[in-house]
Parts: structure tokens; C-alpha cells; sequence
């Protein structure tokens, strides 16, 4: 027989398995901001390697923010 899952655990699963599409899309809107930079201004690569960078740092925090929630609801 099946145990009962706790009251918050597909809530937790929910927010964990968006993970995966945030840390892309925060990556892809980060150099695709800096593409347009880069064609807007004439600036290659650095709008884009810029870009990409402040993408990547964003999906970082966004995956430290998103575990640390889900951990800590979990917790409770």
C-alpha cells in the first residue's frame, strides 16, 4: 500500500522541476539581449559575452533561490 505523501511535497516537486527551464531561459534571454546589443551599437562580442554572463549569473541565484525555498518548506 501506498504511504501518504507530507502536505507540501508537490509543491516542492513543482518549484524543483522548474529548475531545468529557468536556468536556460535566463541564459538565453541574457545573450539574447546582448545579440541585440551587439547589432544595436556594433559591439560584437561583448554584448553577447556580457549577455551570457549576466544570463548565467541570473540563473544561478534563481537556482539558489528556488532550492533554498523548496528545502526549507520542506523542512517545515
Amino acid at each position: 500500500m501506498l504511504t501518504p505523501r507530507p502536505a507540501g511535497y508537490w509543491r516542492t516537486v513543482g518549484e524543483l522541476g522548474t529548475l531545468g527551464l529557468s536556468f536556460v531561459l535566463a541564459i538565453v534571454l541574457g545573450t539574447a539581449a546582448g545579440l541585440w546589443v551587439d547589432r544595436t551599437f556594433n559591439s560584437n562580442p561583448w554584448g553577447m559575452l556580457i549577455g551570457f554572463v549576466l544570463g548565467f549569473a541570473a540563473a544561478v541565484l534563481n537556482v539558489v533561490r528556488i532550492t533554498r525555498r523548496a528545502f526549507d518548506s520542506e523542512s517545515r
